[in-house]
């Protein structure tokens, strides 16, 4: 049976109130007379006096209604009368103070929570020994506040977590392995506020408020989970707030910011500063802000380390009612303050910043806005350079107006690859918050993505993992903690953290700025190189923003070759008979990046290279007035035109398609005039689809289409099919909306298929989302969204109609949409 953790205490009695009346009576012969519906008290029973505020208690034992007593509590107004009593069952045990903790037991040895035969109150937490890894604990702690990292890597690769369980103590758990479940690591009994972890090689440094004027650290053994040592680092504050820890990899300085209010300014929370070279002893606390008056101030510090090594924190300010402010302190000389941005009226909170493996600093917090101004969104700024002193214009991430998203927590890996995560209501139907991220690796934001979904309950208060020396890389999620506190109920780890070393790649071709002209090639040529065992290499490239390709692929400790040979001809690139993408535009640059993933999404540099065509012009052709028009009724016909090229190609072709017979020459040579007859037996009752079209060298083509009618039968139609090719824009697309005007009372089915080219179509029934009536009478208009998980080419649209009979004329007036 599995093990627990218990908490013994003391037991104590208390009242239990079944029922209260108010009212007078009349005490008689120093005994109280008073009559309600459940029963009497009668001067038989006994009764004595004590204090009750300002006035005296009495407690009697007297009979109800049913015959059974019960104790009564009452209070005089004055020598004769009662203007409250409460009817009390008895004396029930509860919880006292703490008399042991982390009594190790099956599970079941004590009450989860109640009075055991020997005495005791007992109270079971955690299970004994790992949970699954995803789980930190079962219990309903939570993560503090976000002022300081909760979570941290040792130097041996275990990591460290950190939640409080109550007001008055803290939980360190531990996980050994990559792969492990997590365990009790050290319970701290501290009255504290907030607390923040740093990782002091393979032991634990942890900083944290408490008492209301204190700031304390610890540093811990992961081996025992003792505590190495311990002490104050200021005390005599008069309130205590955030604290934020960073440790320098290269020199093992602590440096610790916290906000607290001093008795030389009791009026407003200020960030303070100390520091440390041992762990032990420490520098005079220094005043960062000096503010001092009602409804200013400062708050939510958190702490990085500049390139140079110096400090800078970042933390909330308020300074009257116009003045709310994400501010940069940085340590030169003296403390600069910096306003890297302003809210105006509007609150701006809980600031939390990194500095990347370049020195960018980048902040992340939760503010309002004028558009959105009692709902709390998601910005993010970060700085010019690494000093800390000039920075972007802040962007908001998120862009609701009615759901708040909070508790932000940033983190960078050893690729300066960025996360952001947050709980938030992202969508309109939730009830419950998830955890919510965005991330860029280089270029554009990507998200919100649900990364911990609330589905039964709420998750929140994430905070991530971030790394100084920068030894790994983070995969689709950096390593976060999140508590569950009404569903699942605990507190949960995710994400994963790799130190693979990402492959090196060389590109020797193409060079820089190469112009194509139609048929010309790009050769992509060089080298890829992974260092690690036992992995595979894939080395991709990729046109603009077209889908990626892969260039090659081998296993790890292998030269890899690169070669591949790309031909530009009628305005695209192509890779042999495959089309890699759209049609390029003349005059602009256009970008070939080249770069190796391996098997554990390790990443080489990207290299680029910039290149420009020259599209080969498509020919020209016109045709002359057709005779007849309409109905065909004659036994032969000419169709005539001319052709030519812009380009002055040595040669084009034009040939005729009738129907779906196949093509047939009608000229050949530098280009000028064609005719060719059109017989009646060559065309089929009812429409008739003839194609002219011009080649030139180059495979450039122009087409025209004429159609005619021969014979037209008035057979009814009364079932319909229409299908339609979709192009996208960009060569492919993920999703299609559709929008489709029709009568009202029209039977109508839908379908979509999207698969690659060369796949076989396979077709969805859509289901409209919505269906609303347009301002013409009778008229409706159908909404239909349909998504693939990755991108398609070939996409296919068909709809179909059946009426009952040809009396019916039912129309679709108007077909629009879009894809992405």
């Amino acid at each position: 049976m599995a093990q627990h953790y218990y908490d013994k205490f003391t037991v104590i009695n208390q009242w239990v109130i079944n029922a209260s009346f108010v009212g007078t009576s009349s005490v008689t012969n120093g005994y109280p007379s008073y009559n309600h519906s459940n029963g009497s008290f009668y001067s038989t029973g006994t009764y004595e006096y004590y204090s009750w505020g300002s006035l005296p208690v009495g407690v009697a034992l007297y009979s109800s209604a049913n015959g059974s007593n019960t104790i009564s509590r009452y209070t005089f107004t004055s020598a004769s009368s009662v203007d409250h009593h409460e009817l009390r069952s008895a004396q029930v045990p509860a919880k006292g103070s703490l008399v042991q903790s982390n009594i190790v037991a099956e599970d079941g040895t004590y009450p989860a929570n109640g009075r055991h035969t020997d005495g005791f109150w007992y109270v079971k937490g955690s299970a004994v020994g790992p949970l699954p890894p995803g789980m930190i604990t079962d219990q309903p702690y939570t993560i503090a506040t976000n002022g300081g990292r909760k979570l941290i890597r040792l130097a041996n690769g275990k990591y460290v977590a950190v939640v409080r369980s109550s007001a008055s103590e803290f939980v360190l758990y531990i996980r050994d392995t990559e792969t492990s479940g997590w365990r009790l690591l050290h319970k701290a009994s501290i009255a504290g506020t907030d607390v923040a972890l740093a990782p002091m090689n393979n032991d634990v440094f942890m900083i944290y408020s408490y008492s209301g004027n204190t700031i304390g650290y610890r540093k811990l053994s992961t081996e025992t989970g003792n505590v190495l040592n311990n002490g104050p680092i200021e005390i005599g504050l008069t309130a205590v707030g955030n604290v934020s820890v960073e440790i320098d990899p290269s020199t093992g300085k602590i440096h610790v910011a916290y906000a607290a209010k001093t008795s030389a300014r009791p009026n407003s929370f200020n960030i303070r500063y100390s520091t440390s070279s041992n762990g032990q002893t420490w520098s005079a606390a220094t005043e960062v802000s000096i503010y001092n008056a009602t409804g200013a101030g400062v708050s939510d510090p958190s702490i990085v380390l500049k390139k140079d090594g110096k400090p800078l924190i970042v933390c909330a300010l308020i300074n009257g009612s116009t003045v709310n402010s994400i501010q940069t302190y940085r340590l030169e000389s003296a403390w600069q303050a910096t306003m890297i941005y302003t809210g105006g009226v509007h609150t701006q909170t809980q600031p939390s910043a990194v500095v990347d493996k370049d020195g960018i600093i980048h902040v992340t917090w939760s503010g309002r806005a004028a558009e959105s101004p009692t709902v709390n969104n998601i910005f993010y700024q970060k700085s010019l350079d690494a000093s800390g002193t000039t920075w972007t214009t802040p962007l908001k991430l998120t862009a609701s107006a009615d759901k708040h998203s909070t508790f932000a927590s940033i983190t960078v890996d050893k690729q300066n690859r960025l996360y952001i995560l947050f709980h938030t209501l992202l969508n309109s139907p939730d009830i419950y918050y998830d955890v919510v991220m965005f991330k860029n690796t280089g270029g554009e934001w990507i998200g919100p993505t649900v990364v911990a979904e609330g589905t039964k309950g709420n998750r929140t208060y994430p905070s991530t993992l971030f790394d100084p020396f920068f030894g790994g890389s983070f995969q689709s999620i950096p390593p976060t903690i999140y508590t569950s506190p009404t569903a699942d109920v605990g507190v949960y780890f995710m994400g994963d953290y790799s130190t693979n070393n990402a492959p090196t790649i060389t590109v020797t071709s193409p060079g820089n700025n190469q112009t194509l002209y139609e048929n010309d090639t790009i050769n992509i040529s060089g080298d890829a190189y992974d260092a690690d065992k036992d992995q595979s290499v894939t080395v991709f490239y990729q046109i603009n923003g077209e889908q990626r390709k892969v260039l090659a692929t081998n296993v790890s400790q292998t030269q890899i070759t690169l070669s591949k040979q790309l031909t530009f001809k009628d305005g695209k690139l192509f890779d042999g008979e495959t089309v890699l993408t759209g049609t390029l535009t003349e005059g602009v640059p256009h970008t070939l990046k080249v770069w190796a993933v391996d098997s554990e999404n390790g990443q080489s540099a990207t290299i680029e290279r910039t290149f420009y065509v020259v599209p080969n012009r498509a020919p020209l052709l016109s045709v002359d007035a057709v005779v007849p028009a309409g109905v065909v009724d004659a036994d032969k016909f000419k169709i005539s035109g001319t052709s030519s090229d812009p380009d002055a190609n040595a040669n084009v072709k034009v040939t005729k398609k009738v129907n779906a017979n196949n093509p047939v020459e009608i000229y050949n040579g530098p280009g000028g005039p064609w005719e060719f007859d059109v017989s009646l037996a060559e065309l089929v009752v009812g429409d008739n689809t003839i194609v002219i079209e011009v080649i030139d060298n180059y495979g450039a083509k122009t087409s025209k289409t004429i159609k005619l009618k021969k014979n037209e039968v008035k057979t009814p139609i009364l079932h319909a099919v229409a299908r339609y090719k979709i192009t996208p824009p960009a060569g492919s697309a993920k999703g299609v909306l559709l929008f489709v005007e029709r009568d009202e009372d029209m039977d109508l089915k839908v379908e979509l298929s999207m698969t690659l080219a060369g796949e076989q179509e396979q077709y969805e029934t859509l289901t409209a989302n919505n269906t609303a009536p347009m301002p013409t009478n009778g008229i409706v208009e159908d909404t239909f969204y349909f998504e693939t998980t990755e991108p398609k080419d070939n996409i296919i649209l068909k709809i179909s109609t059946t009426r009952p009979d040809a009396t019916v004329n039912h129309k679709i007036h108007l077909i629009s949409g879009a894809v992405e």
